[in-house]
């Protein structure tokens, strides 16, 4: 490819563009990472333990900043939450499940035992 077809190419302007809002967002993060990082070491000092509630959540903060950061430095090409799964909710994208393979579905594991016992 040459420069001239580089620069009309819709989709590196699409990612330039969520590079952008992806940012934003990263700057909003580390805002409320630093007030979590203050709120816990305050409690650390009061009662000598972490809000575990707190622990928790920041968590999954921490995995959906290395998504976003992983996206505009383009380690990945998926694109962070909401165009994917929030980190730590237990969510999976529609296409993951039909797509998932038999090991992976509940109830499989009865139906393989049942088998077994109606062949002996």
């Amino acid at each position: 490819m040459d420069v001239k077809e580089n620069v009309r190419n819709v989709d590196t302007w699409m990612r330039g563009l969520f590079i952008v809002i992806f940012g934003i967002i990263f700057y909003f993060l580390v805002i409320i990472i630093w007030l979590l990082v203050i709120f816990q070491f305050l409690t650390k000092v009061m009662t000598g333990n972490l809000n575990q509630y707190l622990d928790n959540f920041s968590v999954g903060l921490t995995e959906y900043t290395l998504q976003i950061l992983n996206y505009v430095t383009f380690r990945s090409n998926d694109r962070p939450f909401p165009f994917s799964p929030l980190p730590g909710s237990n969510m999976t994208a529609p296409t993951d499940t039909a797509a998932g393979s038999d090991e992976d579905k509940p109830g499989q594991e009865d139906a393989a035992e049942d088998t077994d016992k109606s062949a002996s």
